[in-house]
């Protein structure tokens, strides 16, 4: 698979990697789901991608998690399931562990969270 940069540390170590069978399961992943977990190799950067057809949505979820911290999610709920950009996303809903969040805090978290695995792997 290809590198791709990451968006914490800049560097082109992100690997894409299909989920096996009993990591879905541990992590509470349907078998009608799509998953892919994202890590970067340099600053340890990672998120699960999660991708769900239900009632004709297309839901697409992004769980980034860092130790004990709440995780911070959000999905993006298309009616098509086509390739996700803006034009195929009617909405996202934004989380901070279970709670729902506006999209500029979520943002400032997750922010926060890249800062913090940019200057672990600066230092």
């Amino acid at each position: 698979m290809d590198r791709l940069q990451c968006k914490a540390c800049g560097s082109l170590s992100m690997l894409p990697m299909e989920i096996e069978a009993d990591e879905a399961e541990e992590m509470e992943v349907a078998e009608d789901q799509e998953a892919r977990f994202y890590t970067c190799h340099v600053c340890g950067d990672n998120w699960l991608t999660v991708r769900r057809v239900e009632n004709g949505e297309c839901k697409i979820t992004f769980v980034h998690q860092m130790g004990l911290q709440p995780v911070l999610r959000r999905t993006a709920v298309m009616t098509t399931p086509i390739v996700l950009n803006e034009q195929t996303v009617d909405h996202w809903d934004y989380y901070l562990g279970e709670d729902e969040v506006d999209e500029e805090r979520w943002h400032d978290r997750l922010d926060e969270r890249r800062r913090v695995l940019r200057s672990i792997c600066s230092n």
